[in-house]
């Protein structure tokens, strides 16, 4: 298997190629589609390849962007204009509730309309000048996806991706599992963003028709929570142990991610999204009690290497050669450092590598770390090539 993890800024993108099948998870932000992604899928698509699956792991700029103007380009399912995609996973307001039946009163109206009108939460678009899509232009993502008549969640949208509603499906070549959401954690994003329209005055329920769900996305999109501590700074000194500085990720927004374990050909990848290390650790446990080893070929760190989203739980319960880290550092300092070093640390027969899509003050400390262990380490960062995964051995 080929993977190639895009150059993001702060955000993920993922296209996963392997010999029957190739998945895209993730688009980062508008500029990372048009600068990068759309090449590849050109050249697919002229080899006669298409997408067998598209995961748009949770409503986050970081994350959505890119898809949101691929989908924007790429039209109609039945005539696609780059690629064909035969399944697009995103969990959107008409997965998580039940359809709209009555109308809406107008106050309700106007407050799903101004929520729709302010788009996307897409701070670091505006700052570097790139042009965002507005959902004013009627661009969000659960549209796009319903007007293109895509498999939208292995049907027409209503269904959940979750732990419990779609635990999994085969592929070409192997199958997907599914290790978070969980429907508890699809069910809080629901309470907390109905939460938010009664601040703004919203009255009675609210069910999913186009209006609301376009509101959904862009309100959710705008969800703010503290995550755990502030980042940490670099010393001169060693770090501190990851146990502690570690602090769980409260982001409902987070919880609500698709993160999955990707079998194609062998080769066995945790893409972990922004999930909570609690909720992974707990999917796991149930596959390792199932006789799944939790030895991978690859692993992608969940939350651009947030020591809110990996805890030594986690890192204790899984390891492989190949980890996966994206950001920029450009926001919350991402990778924390504690993290890189806890991964490591840990004793290993096996060398690993930990590459990075972007040059940071973490991945140039980890360059010039020792490990406690003695264990050996290589580290690539400021790449965005293919890197091939092979089936271990």
């Amino acid at each position: 298997m080929n993977i190639r993890m895009y150059p993001a800024r702060n955000g993920d993108a993922f296209l996963l190629c392997a010999d029957r099948a190739t998945l895209l998870i993730d688009g980062g932000y508008s500029s990372t589609f048009d600068n990068y992604i759309v090449d590849d899928l050109r050249q697919l698509a002229s080899e006669g390849q298409a997408l067998e699956l598209v995961i748009n792991t949770h409503i986050d700029a970081d994350h959505i962007g890119g898809i949101l103007r691929f989908l924007s380009i790429n039209g109609a399912a039945a005539r696609p204009e780059i690629i064909q995609i035969k399944r697009i996973w995103h969990n959107s307001l008409r997965s998580l509730t039940a359809p709209q039946t009555e109308p809406v009163e107008h106050n309700n109206e106007i407050i799903l309309n101004t929520l729709t009108q302010r788009g996307y939460l897409t701070p670091n678009e505006e700052e570097q000048g790139a042009k965002a899509i507005s959902a004013r232009q009627g661009n969000t993502l659960a549209s796009l996806i319903h007007d293109g008549q895509y498999d939208w969640n292995e049907g027409d949208g209503l269904r959940r991706i979750s732990v419990e509603s779609m635990p999994g499906i085969n592929l070409p070549g192997g199958r997907v599992i599914v290790l978070t959401p969980s429907n508890t954690a699809l069910d809080t994003l629901l309470v907390f963003w109905q939460k938010s329209l009664r601040r703004f005055g919203f009255k009675g329920e609210v069910g999913a028709d186009t209006l609301a769900e376009d509101a959904f996305e862009c309100g959710v999109s705008h969800l703010q929570e503290a995550v755990g501590k502030p980042p940490s700074l670099i010393s001169a000194g060693r770090p501190k142990q990851l146990g502690e500085v570690y602090r769980p990720d409260t982001s409902v927004t987070n919880a609500s991610s698709i993160a999955t374990l990707v079998e194609l050909d062998g080769c066995r990848i945790l893409m972990l999204a922004d999930a909570p290390a609690e909720d992974i650790v707990h999917q796991l446990k149930i596959l390792q009690a199932e006789g799944c080893s939790l030895l991978f070929d690859a692993i992608k760190i969940s939350h651009h290497g947030s020591c809110n989203n990996t805890n030594p739980e986690l890192l204790g319960l899984v390891d492989a050669p190949v980890y996966f880290i994206s950001s920029d550092g450009s926001r919350h300092q991402h990778p924390d450092v504690e993290v890189l070093t806890a991964i490591v640390d840990r004793p290993a027969t096996f060398s690993r590598t930990l590459y990075f899509n972007y040059r940071t003050p973490s991945s140039d400390y980890l360059q010039h770390y020792t490990t406690i262990t003695g264990a050996p380490f290589n580290v690539e960062a400021g790449t965005s090539c293919w890197i091939e995964i092979g089936k271990r051995q």
